[in-house]
């Protein structure tokens, strides 16, 4: 496999090319546009993998790409604008929601239940890639890696991605919005490790358009 990421960091596209008979797994929503690939819809995992990601709010089945006998190319981009990471995998990495892009044949996915969030929310739930190969991620804007040794307390609506060498713990600021709503949610991550996190919160996004949406009158 040969990939190029283009248009980063603002609005990253994920370009492969692929060799004949090989084969990558994507995020359902992930395709831009694609050559000579036979395309497979399944719940990765089982059936109780896909419920587990639907809960996540990811997507339920994810889309296998197979490359035919001249080979074949894809277009990958997430949903947010912002930055694709490309990670060599070697045993376990955790994603936040909606961070998944693609993997190779050899990476497995699963999801991770946190914690809970409030009495509004699900809870925190991480995918968790396990096994080896290439993983691609992404983040809303820029994404900084960060090295941890000792501690660090980010925003969970920046963080992206984490190894399973750093601990985490969640921690609320006090109020009872922030408990019901999930506002105000930090991550205490310690121990050592590398951390990815984005220069933009969709969540934060959500509360700037809120007051601009579209609101039906009462004499409609």
């Amino acid at each position: 496999m040969k990939y190029t990421i283009d248009e980063a960091p603002s609005y990253s596209i994920l370009e492969m090319e692929l060799e004949p008979d090989e084969r990558i797994v994507t995020d359902g929503g992930a395709m831009t546009w694609m050559s000579n690939l036979t395309a497979s819809t399944n719940m990765t995992g089982g059936i109780l993998s896909g419920i587990k990601r639907a809960v996540g709010g990811e997507s339920i089945f994810l889309n296998t790409y197979t490359a035919g006998s001249g080979g074949g190319s894809i277009g990958l981009a997430p949903g947010d604008p912002g930055m694709i990471i490309a990670h060599d995998l070697s045993g376990d990495l955790y994603l936040q929601k909606g961070a998944f892009i693609a993997c190779q044949e050899g990476v497995s996915t699963d999801l991770k239940f946190q914690g809970l969030s409030g009495f509004f929310n699900v809870g925190l739930l991480s995918m968790r890639l396990t096994g080896r190969g290439k993983a691609f991620f992404a983040g809303y804007g820029d994404v900084e890696a960060i090295d941890v040794d000792g501690d660090v307390i980010v925003d969970n609506g920046h963080v992206v991605a984490w190894e399973p060498t750093l601990e985490y713990e969640l921690s609320y600021r006090r109020g009872v919005r922030n408990f019901l709503f999930a506002e105000g949610m930090m991550l205490r991550f310690y121990g050592k490790g590398r951390l990815w996190v984005q220069s933009r919160n969709p969540m934060a996004l959500a509360d700037f358009m809120y007051p601009y949406r579209p609101v039906k009158s009462k004499n409609d």
